[in-house]
């Protein structure tokens, strides 16, 4: 029987419901089209976006240099400079994983922002292990791992102080693994702000909203999702003393794809 003779011997109700089916299959095609079309067009301006406006920037920011230099303004114009380094490295598309050595470049620009935005309230000191140290600048990282890390014990850990602040950067190798700590000689956290900090970053129940330890999750879940449960972010606060904050994953210096 074909299409024409089934019509024909449909009840009226029945004709009524697959009018309403074809109907509602074609709206579903022509709405999947539409969205595949704006999908397409907002990508087309996202790009668009992404080739002028990071030329606006830098060609902005180097104007603003310029002029600090022309009367005299020496920091200014090298926190300029580090500002558009910074932007650069950030906005780049350049791949996700990055060496330690180009993580470490991104992190004293961003100090040197910081430093000048607070007056010199606190100093960052870099120790890598001399031995390993080659090993240590080739090993690839997810890009923008270390910098959360800094920016957590800045905003948090030097609120009540205006000068005296330390971040100790530290980087070791552990049979082929590298650990890598920051610590502060802040505040410090209570045990239990310690372990509202924990529940964020490691529990699968923590909210998407939540806004307390959202950097740090997220390089613990990038870490752990590239290298596995064994790896990931780790934390020790102690009110009064400080916080470390530690990064453990493998010491691999071939390139990596963040899925």
């Amino acid at each position: 029987m074909n299409a024409m003779n089934k019509l024909m011997v449909m009840t009226t109700s029945q004709f009524e419901r697959f009018v309403q089916n074809r109907v509602a299959q074609e709206m579903m095609i022509q709405k999947s089209s539409l969205e595949n079309d704006l999908a397409q067009k907002q990508a087309d301006i996202t790009y668009l976006q992404n080739q002028i406006n990071p030329h606006f920037l830098y060609n902005t920011l180097e104007c603003i240099r310029g002029q600090a230099l022309s009367e005299g303004m020496y920091d200014l114009a090298d926190t300029v400079k580090a500002l558009g380094l910074f932007f650069r490295y950030n906005i780049s598309i350049r791949g996700t994983a990055v060496s330690f050595e180009e993580e470490l470049k991104n992190l004293k620009n961003y100090i040197s922002i910081q430093q000048y935005r607070f007056k010199n309230k606190f100093t960052l000191s870099v120790d890598i292990d001399q031995d390993d140290q080659p090993r240590i600048l080739a090993c690839m990282l997810p890009k923008l791992c270390l910098q959360p890390l800094v920016e957590n014990a800045i905003l948090h850990a030097f609120n009540d102080i205006t000068s005296g602040g330390r971040v100790t950067l530290k980087a070791y190798l552990m049979d082929e693994n590298l650990s890598i700590i920051v610590a502060d000689n802040g505040s410090g956290m209570s045990p239990k702000q310690l372990e509202k900090l924990e529940y964020s970053i490691h529990s699968e129940a923590a909210g998407e909203g939540q806004n307390h330890g959202v950097g740090l999750r997220n390089v613990h879940q990038r870490i752990q999702l590239l290298f596995g449960k064994e790896y990931g972010l780790s934390v020790k606060s102690f009110a009064g003393i400080g916080t470390f904050v530690e990064i453990f994953l493998p010491a691999r210096t071939e390139p990596f794809h963040e899925e």
